[in-house]
């Protein structure tokens, strides 16, 4: 069933961006997306957003006030 296989291949392809697929797996899957629009098509989906996650730049967080401080331990005590 095609549907399985995809599954498979599915839960493989992060490994296999991140060159941590073994080889074995590598050639199962390379084999796999030769014929598989569906998986092509989630393997671009899935390295656009590993790239867009990439380029994306975390703000620095602003230190708090000394009354935010103060608000945040009362209410943990």
């Amino acid at each position: 069933m095609r549907d399985r296989r995809c599954k498979r291949i599915f839960a493989m392809l992060s490994d296999y961006l991140n060159i941590e697929l073994p080889a074995k797996n590598c050639s199962e899957l390379e084999l796999h997306l030769k014929d598989c629009d569906p998986c092509i098509a989630y393997l671009e989906s899935l390295k656009n957003t590993v790239e867009a996650c990439r380029r994306y730049q975390v703000r620095k967080i602003p230190a708090s006030s000394k009354k935010v401080r103060e608000a945040l331990m009362l209410a943990l005590r």
